[in-house]
Formats: C-alpha cells, sequence, structure tokens
C-alpha cells in the first residue's frame, strides 16, 4: 500500500503526479459512496478481505497528498474541505469499541456509513472547478 511519507511534496506538483493524486482522489471517494453490496464486491476484489478499513486508508492516504496541492492552487478548496471531513469520519469510527463498523454487514446497517457515503456523493457531485460538467 501506498505510504504517505515516501513522496517528496515538491515531487508531487509535477503535472503527471498531480493528475495520478486528484484522480486516485476521485476513485477512493467513489468508491466509499458505493452502495453496500458494491463496496463488500470492492473489497473481495481487491483482496482486501472483509474488512472495510481497507476504504479508509486509501482515503487516508490520498488526504495526506492534499496540502501541497492546495498551497500550489491545483485542487478544489470545497473538494479538499470535504475530502478531509471524510476522512475524520472515518477517524471517529475508528477504535476498538467501535471495531463492529469495520465489519462487512455494517456497510449496510451502521448510520456511520450512510453518514460516510452521503458525504462521498456530495464530493462527487461538487460543481466541477474548471467549469467542465
Amino acid at each position: 500500500m501506498y505510504q504517505a511519507s515516501s513522496y517528496d511534496p515538491s515531487d508531487l506538483l509535477h503535472p503527471a503526479r498531480v493528475t495520478s493524486a486528484l484522480c486516485g482522489l476521485t476513485r477512493v471517494v467513489a468508491r466509499l459512496a458505493l452502495a453496500p453490496d458494491d463496496q463488500r464486491e470492492y473489497l473481495r476484489r481487491a483482496g482486501a478481505g472483509s474488512l472495510a478499513d481497507e476504504l479508509a486508508l486509501q482515503l487516508e492516504a490520498v488526504v495526506a497528498l492534499l496540502e501541497p496541492l492546495e498551497e500550489a492552487d491545483l485542487v478544489d478548496p470545497a473538494q479538499a474541505a470535504l475530502a478531509r471531513r471524510i476522512d475524520e469520519m472515518l477517524d471517529l469510527m475508528s477504535g476498538a469499541e467501535k471495531a463492529y463498523l469495520w465489519e462487512p454487514e455494517a456497510l449496510s446497517t451502521a448510520p456511520e456509513w450512510v453518514e460516510v457515503r452521503g458525504l462521498a456523493k456530495e464530493f462527487l457531485f461538487l460543481p466541477d472547478p474548471f467549469g467542465g460538467t
């Protein structure tokens, strides 16, 4: 899995890496917006086992890249803020006492996952900052 600390922030600002980071952010958030059955299928195909924490780990890795992109005005501030909000929501779901939230069935039953999916959909439907559709 990707390790955020392995990237030099100045290297991230290369146009190909910017594109890759922004596409990665959209892909990760799109997975969080999927219906519960589709999320479970993604986890199965990705070889992540049955634990949903892989979805959170992927977002955490991409959110770690946002700061240099924001400083260079290469990411929409509304998208960055919403991505961080989703990441914070997932963080609040962590801890031994909330381990049940990361079981596959929780994707369908836990209100926390409903909220995460709602925020992810909100992210995906933000107006395009570059004027596209």
